[in-house]
C-alpha cells in the first residue's frame, strides 16, 4: 500500500489533505498525519486507524485545520520545483545552442516522435479493429503516449496563462493578500 492508496478516503473528509497526500509530497503530508493520528508513518497503519479508530477523520480535518497555511506552502513549493523543472530543461537546451551553435536534433525528433505517435495511435483506435486480447497494452500505450504528449506541449509551450494566474493566487493568498484585479483578469 502506498500513501495514493488513501487519498480518497482522507480526501473526502479534508480535501486539501487528501489531494497532497496523493501527490508528489505525498509521504511528508503522510508523516504528519501519522503524527496526528499516533500511528507510525506507513500508509496501512494510516489505513488501519481510518478503519478502527472512530476519531481519526476528525484528527485528519483538524490537522487540515492546524496546518493549512503549512500545507499551502508545501502545495506552492511543490508547483514551484516542477516549473523550475521545466525551466532548467529549456535552459539545458539554451546552453547547447549556445554553446555548439546548433539546435539539439534530438529534442525535436524525440518530440515529434512522441506527437506523432500519440495522433498516430489515436487513428488507429478510431479506424481500426483492436483484437480484444490487445486492448489493455494499446490503451497502457495510450496512455503514456498521452502523458507524453503533454510533456512536450508543456515543454515547448509553457504553462497556460490560466495556471499562471492561479500559482499567482495561490502565493497571495499564502501571504493573506488579495490580488489586485488587473492580476487576475483572463
Amino acid at each position: 500500500m502506498n500513501w495514493k492508496d488513501i487519498a480518497g478516503v482522507v480526501g473526502k473528509i479534508a480535501p486539501a489533505v487528501g489531494t497532497m497526500i496523493g501527490g508528489p509530497v505525498g509521504a511528508i503530508v503522510g508523516q504528519g498525519l501519522s503524527m496526528a493520528l499516533g500511528v507510525e508513518n506507513k500508509p496501512d497503519a494510516v489505513a488501519e486507524a481510518l478503519k478502527s479508530d472512530p476519531e481519526a477523520l476528525v484528527k485528519i480535518k483538524q490537522y487540515e485545520i492546524d496546518h493549512k497555511y503549512d500545507l499551502q506552502k508545501l502545495q506552492l513549493k511543490s508547483a514551484q520545483q516542477e516549473l523550475d523543472d521545466v525551466k532548467d530543461a529549456r535552459n539545458r537546451q539554451n546552453e547547447h545552442e549556445k554553446a555548439t551553435g546548433e539546435s539539439d536534433i534530438n529534442l525535436y525528433v524525440l518530440a515529434w516522435t512522441i506527437v506523432i505517435g500519440f495522433f498516430g495511435l489515436i487513428g488507429v483506435m478510431m479506424f481500426v479493429s483492436i483484437p480484444e486480447a490487445s486492448n489493455n497494452i494499446i490503451y497502457m500505450l495510450f496512455g503514456t503516449l498521452g502523458a507524453g504528449f503533454g510533456s512536450v506541449m508543456q515543454y515547448f509551450f509553457g504553462s497556460s496563462r490560466g495556471s499562471k494566474q492561479k500559482t499567482l493566487m495561490l502565493g497571495r493568498k499564502i501571504n493573506n493578500k488579495i490580488p489586485p484585479a488587473e492580476e487576475v483578469k483572463m
